[in-house]
C-alpha cells in the first residue's frame, strides 16, 4: 500500500478536491482499458504480420500489462472493492476480448510452430496447456460470480 501511494503520488493535494479526484479516477480507467485494447490488438497484429521474430516482444509486452493489471485489481481488492461484482460487469463486453484474445493465442502457436522444429512438440503442448488452465479458470470465475448473483 505504501509503495502504490508513492507511485501514484496519492498524497498529492490534487485529491484533496473530490471533483478532480473523480474525474482523474474515470480517466484513469478509461486509459487502462485503452491501453488493455491496444495492447491485445497490438500483439494480434504483430503474431500474425512478423510471426515468430516477434513472440519475445509480445510476450514481454503480454507481461508488463498483466502486471500492471494484476497490481489494479489486488489494489482494489485491498481496499474491499470486489472487481468481480456481477452487478457492475456487463457480460458482453467481454465478447470482442475474447475474440481477439482467440485470434492472440492461434497467432502464438502458429507462430511458435514456425519457429520450433516439428518434433519440438513440448512447447505448443504447454501453451494449450496454459491456455486451457486460463479458460477454466475463466469458467469457474464466471460460474462464481453468478452463484454470488444469485446469493
Amino acid at each position: 500500500m505504501r509503495a502504490a501511494a508513492v507511485i501514484g503520488d496519492l498524497s498529492n493535494p490534487f485529491y484533496r478536491e473530490e471533483r478532480q479526484r473523480d474525474v482523474w479516477n474515470e480517466a484513469s480507467a478509461v486509459a487502462l482499458q485503452v491501453v488493455l485494447v491496444l495492447s491485445l490488438l497490438a500483439e494480434t497484429a504483430a503474431v500474425w504480420i512478423i510471426g515468430a521474430d516477434a513472440l519475445p516482444y509480445v510476450y514481454a509486452l503480454l507481461a508488463i500489462v498483466g502486471i500492471a493489471s494484476w497490481i489494479a485489481i489486488l489494489y482494489a481488492r485491498s481496499l474491499g472493492v470486489d472487481v468481480d461484482d456481477p452487478q457492475r460487469m456487463w457480460r458482453p463486453r467481454m465478447i470482442p476480448y475474447m475474440a481477439v484474445l482467440a485470434l492472440l493465442v492461434v497467432g502464438l502457436v502458429r507462430a511458435t510452430l514456425q519457429d520450433a522444429p516439428p518434433e519440438d512438440w513440448s512447447t505448443i503442448a504447454g501453451m494449450v496447456t496454459g491456455g486451457l488452465a486460463v479458460m477454466a479458470g475463466w469458467l469457474y470465475a464466471c460460474k462464481r460470480s453468478r452463484a454470488r448473483e444469485r446469493d
